[in-house]
């Protein structure tokens, strides 16, 4: 099964880019036989919901100093077998967690970009902005994976 997990939390600003993201897209996610869930700050639990066939999208706020708004992607099996070279805004990731227990899941990390971490239940004005185009960007970009590494695996 195709699983889209969103990480984030929703009274720290853009850290909450991947829930606003994940849930916007989450109808037409659903329609494509992607199941959803939205992880906000307790991953742990996300992770006892992935079997070990799933491929996994991991949606997350990614801070790499790139522009706001940006999404990047990359091979979990690439990013599980590197130190973290970026920063996530959580104590332990669920990259970090899948490391800790030698889990070999097949997917993508989708960070994207922050503008500003801080208290608030909004999103800075700029990935509020962004917010309809980094939805097309995920959408186009599981769509694609998914034809080329699903489909005909």
């Amino acid at each position: 099964m195709v699983k889209l997990v969103a990480i984030g939390n929703r009274f720290m600003k853009d850290d909450a880019i991947a829930i606003k993201a994940a849930e916007a897209l989450e109808d037409r996610l659903i329609c494509q036989d992607i199941q959803v869930i939205i992880g906000e700050t307790d991953f742990q639990s996300c992770f006892y919901l992935l079997d070990k066939d799933d491929f996994v999208f991991i949606l997350d706020a990614l801070s790499s100093g790139a522009e706001p708004g940006s999404v990047h992607m990359f091979r979990l099996e690439d990013v599980m077998s590197q130190p973290s070279s970026f920063t996530m805004h959580h104590d332990l990731s669920m990259v970090e967690l899948m490391k800790l227990y030698g889990s070999q899941f097949k997917g993508y990390l989708l960070g994207i970009e922050i503008f500003e971490i801080g208290f608030g239940q909004e999103l800075s004005t700029v990935l509020r902005e962004k917010l309809p185009f980094i939805c097309r960007i995920i959408e186009c970009e599981i769509k694609k994976i998914i034809a080329e590494e699903i489909t005909y695996a």
